[in-house]
């Protein structure tokens, strides 16, 4: 039976909270989107997990939640949720493997951790098995098993530029994901860092990781008709690299984030030509 609640539900926290995604993902056909919705709407359950509580081992018990409760649900038992309900409709309709769900998890251990990633490979693993695993399972939803390979990269880059769009609102909550071998070379210990905030000048942090992606953006300029509803909105990555760049890598500078309808008109550019 279809709970039209937890439907809009869904949709409705992942327009409030992942708009480009959201926004991509309204050219895929009704069921589909409804896949995307749900799979959007775990995502940023466990995504949010260190936010919403005051301690690590907290969050760490939210994830071993969703650990079981997806367990649950590949075992035939759906807890009473809006977002497992949907999560476990799009599970059985678009055949989805268990273990994409359970590396998104994994991966978000890390945000329990006071340290930040060791060196720029520890980064990119962290933003594959979140983001990266996040698109690959998207594709597949959208009837793809092709482009795996391509689809953790997009997710990668989009997730390595959430980071640093994120970097002011992190640093305020003591939490820091620029590796710690990019900061030492540009003077700066983690530590002091955590501890003096938006004091301190990490433009040339920011430019390291922020070169780092525009490489991989690079070779990854055209996208899969049929995955577009799941990775359209990666034009907006390209998009924010070229204006922070512009603020010389000050993630602090305004007008960053630019304006919802140019972003909406890149991402409808990308479904219909599928360039980045």
């Amino acid at each position: 039976m279809v709970d039209q609640n937890n439907i809009d539900y869904c949709a409705n926290i992942v327009r409030a909270h992942d708009y480009d995604r959201y926004f991509a993902a309204t050219f895929a056909p009704a069921n589909i989107r409804r896949g995307l919705f749900a799979l959007y709407a775990f995502n940023l359950e466990i995504a949010s997990a260190r936010e919403r509580v005051s301690d690590a081992m907290l969050g760490e018990i939210r994830l071993q939640w969703w650990r079981e409760t997806i367990t649950d649900i590949y075992q035939g038992s759906v807890r009473k949720h809006a977002v497992v309900s949907e999560l476990a409709n799009a599970i059985d309709r678009f055949d989805l493997p268990q273990c994409l769900f359970n590396r998104m998890i994994d991966g978000r251990k890390f945000d329990m951790l006071d340290d930040p990633p060791e060196d720029i490979k520890s980064f990119e693993e962290y933003t594959i098995a979140t983001a990266g695993e996040l698109v690959c399972a998207g594709s597949r939803i959208c009837g793809s098993t092709d482009y795996d390979v391509s689809a953790r990269q997009i997710g990668s880059i989009w997730g390595g530029v959430g980071l640093l769009r994120a970097i002011p609102f992190h640093l305020s909550q003591n939490r820091i994901y620029l590796p710690k071998d990019v900061l030492s070379r540009a003077g700066i210990t983690s530590s002091i860092l955590s501890y003096e905030g938006s004091s301190i000048d990490i433009s040339p942090a920011v430019g390291e990781v922020a070169k780092f992606l525009r490489d991989k953006l690079a070779v990854t300029r055209k996208l899969a008709r049929k995955i577009r509803p799941a990775t359209a909105y990666i034009v907006n990555a390209d998009a924010y690299l070229k204006r922070l760049s512009r603020a010389k890598n000050d993630v602090y500078a305004t007008g960053l984030e630019g304006y919802r309808s140019v972003s909406q008109l890149r991402i409808l550019q990308a479904i219909f030509r599928g360039m980045i």
